[in-house]
């Protein structure tokens, strides 16, 4: 899809108050919709994480050099997780009750990080193909905090190339043969 038509989309979905991904939530779900920016330049690089009074309070994401807005309620306890270059985060486990109260988050360089506590309903949630990492996060916060969340899954960009590009020449035949 072009840009201009993404857009669109993206601007559609938003007026009407859902999600501009349209995946799975874990989490009894319920108040604000919120989602992190959708970034076809930029990578996941790190993570913040807020937890207080026993629960996720907000997440924030880190696209390339620049914090993205921080989603969910105010408060809590910040924990920051940078990622090392060519690193992804492949896997997430969640835990609810009412509320998100922790998460676990597994990156593609067997590092794993710890936020909030893991008691209540436990999800897992993680890729449909092979090779896709965390691109995005959405969900529902209310005024404690996160209500129900989701993760957008995609291949990681493509690293620019540093080898020149393979060229022939074409010589014509003497004449004569």
């Amino acid at each position: 899809m072009c840009r201009p038509q993404a857009m669109l989309l993206l601007l559609t979905l938003a007026l009407l108050g859902g999600p501009t991904w349209a995946g799975k939530m874990y989490g009894p779900g319920g108040g604000k919709y919120f989602t992190t920016t959708e970034d076809y330049d930029h990578e996941i690089t790190a993570l913040r994480v807020s937890v207080g009074l026993l629960l996720v309070k907000s997440v924030q994401v880190k696209l390339g050099d620049t914090w993205d807005v921080k989603q969910g309620a105010s408060g809590g306890n910040t924990q920051e997780v940078t990622l090392q270059p060519g690193e992804y985060i492949t896997k997430i486990f969640v835990a609810f009750q009412a509320f998100l109260r922790g998460m676990v988050v597994y990156t593609s360089k067997d590092r794993t990080f710890y936020f909030g506590k893991l008691d209540g309903q436990i999800f897992s949630a993680y890729p449909s193909q092979e090779g896709q990492v965390l691109v995005g996060i959405y969900g529902q916060y209310g005024l404690l905090g996160i209500k129900s969340i989701g993760f957008e899954w995609n291949y990681p960009l493509e690293e620019p190339t540093t080898e020149p590009p393979v060229s022939f020449t074409y010589s014509k035949a003497p004449s004569g043969l």
